[in-house]
């Protein structure tokens, strides 16, 4: 590749964040929207933010599931949200000190294949075709200890099964964790943890309050039907998710696969559609270039096109611009180019001048 890339942005970016990345070039604007809030703020709005990652759609119908598995216990409450805060944690770390990207793991078609699945069964009991009860991990007789393990180790498990759905957010905290990382900032490894105490919090309160809340009845049997309904839709997404990256893999590995909708490049409304990053080539076009980079597993790339790629002042703006959309479906042939190896997840926004 004979150009090189001149900046670049990742996470999702309004209206003003992105012309602002376009015109004045303020370098990875998307990925710090804390910028000029003290080091509190920044905790705080990370604490707030994991409290309502509780109220998702994907969240929210697990919660008779949450409050089997605690039980009447405030203690096994507060383990529980302590597996969560730990689990995004050690995401942290891995983000900012290992480079891992979640976007890697939000490409891999076992890992989305697992979460369909895993939904299709919570979905299934919730409908009550068969039971799956979470409370025999509290084991009548054992000590405190073991149940209380049992909370933990399925607080990380809910963990790593909530952060496939609440992607958006959670990609954003640890983008900005690893930029501030870095940038020399240490405190910034807590940024994901805090995410994970706000989400966890909750439940020690939920734990204390089964002893007040309404007895369990009829009603309850519509609650999770809805709940199941609900689960069913995320199954449904991730299978599909799923489906996406086995196809691309096949492509990819010479075996059969459905024709792709667009040839590798083609230009639509003045924008150049690159299927592959293998495909992709800067030789010739004009400058200033923009590389749109996005996936169909990135719940962030479909909100940038939807809000902000389609306001008439970005619109007009990216006149200025050669824009390529490159899908890269399988994030590691993204990183493979040089100039995108610095990238940590989608939409990533590359300009070559």
């Amino acid at each position: 590749m004979m150009l090189a890339a001149v900046r670049l942005a990742e996470g999702f970016m309004g209206v003003e964040e992105f012309l602002s990345f376009l015109t004045a070039g303020a370098d990875a604007a998307g990925a710090e929207p804390f910028a000029g809030m003290a080091l509190g703020g920044v905790l705080a709005a990370a604490f707030l933010g994991g409290l309502a990652m509780n109220l998702t759609p994907c969240v929210l119908p697990m919660m008779p599931i949450n409050l089997m598995i605690i039980g009447k216990s405030a203690t096994r409450g507060a383990l529980y949200g302590l597996g969560i805060a730990l689990a995004y944690g050690v995401m942290g770390v891995l983000a900012a000190v290992g480079g891992l990207a979640f976007g890697k793991i939000q490409a891999n078609p076992w890992f989305n294949g697992v979460i369909a699945a895993l939904f299709v069964a919570l979905g299934l009991s919730l409908m009550g075709v068969f039971a799956i009860d979470f409370s025999r991990g509290r084991k009548v007789g054992a000590n405190r200890t073991a149940n209380g393990l049992f909370a933990f180790a399925m607080g990380v498990v809910s963990a790593v099964l909530a952060g496939a759905c609440v992607a958006p957010v959670l990609i954003a905290v640890l983008l900005l964790t690893a930029k501030l990382y870095a940038e020399g900032s240490v405190f910034a490894l807590g940024l994901p943890f805090v995410l994970g105490l706000g989400m966890g919090a909750p439940w020690p309160f939920a734990g204390a309050g089964l002893k007040v809340l309404p007895r369990p009845g009829a009603w309850m049997t519509w609650v999770n039907k809805l709940f199941g309904v609900l689960v069913f839709c995320f199954a449904a997404w991730y299978g599909y998710l799923a489906w996406m990256g086995f196809r691309g893999k096949n492509a990819a590995d010479g075996a059969p696969a459905a024709a792709p909708a667009e040839p590798a490049a083609a230009k639509t409304a003045g924008v150049i559609r690159v299927a592959s990053p293998k495909e992709l080539n800067l030789d010739g076009l004009k400058r200033p270039i923009l590389v749109d980079c996005w996936a169909t597993w990135c719940k962030n790339c479909t909100a940038m096109e939807r809000k902000t790629l389609k306001d008439p002042q970005v619109v007009e703006a990216l006149k200025d611009f050669t824009v390529i959309r490159l899908q890269a479906e399988d994030i590691d042939e993204l990183l493979a180019l040089p100039d995108f190896a610095n990238i940590h997840g989608l939409p990533a926004f590359v300009i070559f001048e």
